[in-house]
Order: structure tokens, then C-alpha cells, then sequence
């Protein structure tokens, strides 16, 4: 009986030793190549985080494999998401990254974002976010009261289910502005190069930290203006920026822009297949934390003005949840303005 036991129990060891073996295996990316695809086009915040990301995190990840980041514009990077969600390969192989404001255009009844945002793979978020408007300090339009002046403006945006355009409509259908949306633009950077050009006065939606690393020489020559941020609370930077939240006229409106601007914690999000197996996502987190606490990254990331403030896999995954189960009647009040 004692014999039977100590070979059971080997068995059993063997057995553990086998799985664990298995999972080094299939969380070991060497030889591998690792794409980022990023939502929007070049020249832009996305594009800038990811591709700093891209230079660190095959270093901090299982086998050292090569990661190379990739632009895949389309629908306010939209595109990206649908495809993360139902075309790319469960093998980890392929990451996306996008604007966070999609993480609720599936309960915002948007019928292009085909996906469950609860049940994707989150990687983490390399930043949370406080988007603002910016204007073109020469239109004249610098300030909230501008904004709700009798003076018409264009706003440029991407896809209707991303925050430059969701933003601009909140300013439009909650707050009465009369501002026009001039949409299909590939990113912000096209966005700010339409602003330049004097074709439209801004845009609302553009992430605060990515606009410090991406257009430091506008804010520093005063060529644009920042007239509100879209936030839960105000960006420590911009203490004298009002808040959107803080100009809502009832309870109802608040509860809405709560909805609305509660992804946005996720600010850069990263995201792979639903169905990815636990040990290649644990892999991919574990190498994702590694490379945020990475000396040399940090040091990079500063080099290029970007802001760094994390999230971990798991809690994005608890945010986007709980973000699902807000009141019934807010979600409808939060479709009705986007609209």
C-alpha cells in the first residue's frame, strides 16, 4: 500500500511537472514575432506610446522575441478591435491597441463594435487619461465660455465610436454648442495638421499626455488654447482648465458624462484575442508589468515626453466591468448624446 502511494504520488508530481513544462512552452515566444497594431495612423499619441513600448517589451518577455508595431487606421480604430476580437490568432502573437472610448460603444448600442468589451483579454494600460479640447489660439475660440458663444466652429474627429467625435458631440447635444463635426480624419496628428492649416479651429479628445510629447511646441509657442477637459477629476496640470463633469446642469447629465469619460482611466489600453490561454496571457501581463517598471523605458518614455502611470491586465479587466453595470437610464441618457 505504501509502495502504491509513493507511486501514486510520483505520478502525480510528474503529472504537475508535465503541465508546467507545457505552459513554459506555450508562453515561450522565442523565435517569434510580436505586432502591435495600432488603431490610428503615424504621428500621433497611440503611435507614440506604442512604439516606445514595442523597443522594451520583447526584452522583458519569455524567449525575447521580436516586437514590431504596425499602423491600422480605420473607423477611429474601430478596425483594430474588430479585428483583435474575432480575426487575430489566440497565440498572443498579435496585440491592439486603440481609443479607449470603444470599451463602451458595445453598451453604447454601437452596431459596427463587434465584440464583448467584458470578455476581451486586456494586457494593461500604459497611461490613464484627461482628454481635453484644444483650439487654434488665432480663430479666437480659447475659452468654455467661446465655446458656448453664438459662433459657429468645426471640429475635426475620426470614427463615430471614438472620443474625438463622442466628445465633440457632448459639447454639441448636451451643452448646446454650435460646433460641427467634420469627421474621417486617421488620427490626431491629421487632426492637429487640419488645425494648422486653418481648415477647422480643434478638436475635442485629444489625451492630455500624448499632446505634451506630440505637439510640446505648440503648447509651448501658445499656438493652441485648451478651453475644457473631459475627465472624472482635473489633471493635476491643469488645475485653471474647467471640467466638463463640473458643468453639467443636473444630476442626470453627470451621471451620463460618468459613463461617457470612465474608460478613459484606461487611456492606453492593450488587448489580445478573448479567447488567448491563461498561461500566454499571464506571460504577456507579466512581461507587460516588467517593462513598465523597466529603468530604461522609463528613462525613454521621459526622453519622449510621454507620462507613464499604468494599469495592471486584471484591473482593467474589473474597471470595464463595472462600467457595464451603470444604471439603465444613464446608459440610454449617455446614447442619446452622442448621437
Amino acid at each position: 500500500m505504501r509502495h502504491l502511494k509513493t507511486m501514486t504520488a510520483a505520478l502525480l508530481v510528474a503529472a504537475f511537472v508535465g503541465l508546467t513544462t507545457a505552459s513554459a512552452r506555450a508562453a515561450d515566444f522565442a523565435g517569434k514575432t510580436i505586432e502591435i497594431l495600432i488603431g490610428f495612423g503615424p504621428g500621433g499619441g497611440h503611435d507614440a506610446y506604442a512604439r516606445a513600448f514595442a523597443q522594451f517589451y520583447g526584452k522583458n518577455l519569455p524567449g525575447n522575441p521580436t516586437v514590431v508595431a504596425r499602423n491600422m487606421p480605420g473607423a477611429g480604430s474601430l478596425l483594430v478591435l474588430n479585428h483583435i476580437n474575432s480575426v487575430a490568432p489566440n497565440n498572443g502573437l498579435t496585440i491592439g491597441t486603440f481609443d479607449p472610448q470603444l470599451l463602451i460603444a458595445p453598451l453604447l448600442g454601437d452596431p459596427n463594435a463587434r465584440y464583448d468589451a467584458t470578455k476581451l483579454t486586456w494586457i494593461g494600460s500604459i497611461v490613464d487619461a484627461t482628454n481635453v479640447c484644444i483650439t487654434w489660439t488665432q480663430s479666437g475660440v480659447t475659452t468654455w465660455d467661446d465655446l458656448m458663444s453664438d459662433k459657429l466652429v468645426n471640429f475635426g474627429a475620426t470614427g463615430p465610436a471614438a472620443a474625438l467625435y463622442q466628445h465633440t458631440a457632448i459639447l454639441k447635444n448636451m451643452f448646446g454648442s454650435k460646433v460641427r463635426l467634420v469627421s474621417g480624419y486617421a488620427g490626431t496628428a491629421e487632426v492637429r495638421l487640419a488645425m494648422e492649416r486653418g481648415e477647422i479651429t480643434g478638436n475635442c479628445g485629444d489625451n492630455w499626455a500624448s499632446l505634451k510629447g506630440t505637439a510640446a511646441d505648440l503648447i509651448a509657442e501658445k499656438k493652441i488654447s485648451i478651453p475644457v477637459q473631459y475627465a472624472i477629476k482635473k489633471h493635476p496640470e491643469l488645475p485653471d482648465v474647467p471640467l466638463i463633469l463640473d458643468q453639467a446642469k443636473n444630476e442626470e447629465d453627470k451621471a451620463a458624462l460618468k459613463i461617457l469619460l470612465g474608460a478613459q482611466a484606461t487611456g492606453r489600453p492593450y488587448a489580445i484575442s478573448p479567447t488567448t490561454p491563461a498561461d500566454v496571457t499571464n506571460a504577456l501581463r507579466d512581461g507587460f508589468d516588467k517593462t513598465m517598471a523597466d529603468t530604461e523605458f522609463i528613462q525613454f518614455a521621459a526622453k519622449m515626453r510621454l507620462d507613464l502611470q499604468p494599469m495592471h491586465g486584471a484591473d482593467v479587466q474589473k474597471l470595464i466591468s463595472d462600467i457595464y453595470r451603470s444604471n439603465a437610464a444613464a446608459v440610454e441618457k449617455a446614447k442619446a448624446v452622442i448621437k
